[in-house]
């Protein structure tokens, strides 16, 4: 049987990029404001440290200012 008429699993990864599939490990979503989830997380860290807290931020900004007040 030839490599092309194998059976192939579901789970096997495609060897070129899917259409409309995030190729990098990016956040498709990063760009879009953060989530109230984000928002909530980040409004406490301001708080404790005495920040001020910033509700325009994209779910990458608000993941990264998360990140920076956690390893304050």
């Amino acid at each position: 049987m030839s490599d092309d008429q194998k059976k192939h699993s579901p789970m096997d990864v495609a060897s070129f990029p899917v259409g409309g599939a995030v190729e990098s490990g990016e956040n498709p979503h990063g760009n879009e404001p953060m989530t109230e989830v984000q928002a909530a997380q980040l409004r406490e860290l301001c708080e404790k440290k005495g920040e001020a807290f910033d509700a325009t931020l994209t779910q990458d900004q608000a993941d990264a200012r998360i990140a920076a007040l956690k390893d304050d």
